[in-house]
């Protein structure tokens, strides 16, 4: 099965840059934007990985991330 998601991620001010980095070391993670109000606008892809829980939870896990909300998900057989 392939997973992909798109997450809204609000970070603490003057963190953003820094868990962006984060993100990236993450596979099948892209930062898309990163706003001047320290949201970053991310997807995920997964292939038959973790489950989209786990990816939150490892989001919201990243020091200075206020939240990290689900904002569209699609998946289908491959």
């Amino acid at each position: 099965m392939i997973e992909i998601c798109g997450v809204l991620i609000h970070a603490k001010p003057g963190f953003s840059e820094g868990v962006q980095t984060e993100l990236l070391l993450m596979p099948g993670v892209e930062v898309h934007e990163a706003t001047d109000d320290n949201r970053l606008v991310v997807t995920v892809e997964r292939v038959g990985e973790a489950s989209l829980a786990d990816s939150l939870s490892a989001f919201n896990s990243i020091p200075n991330v206020l939240s990290a909300t689900l904002i569209y998900e699609h998946a289908e057989e491959i």
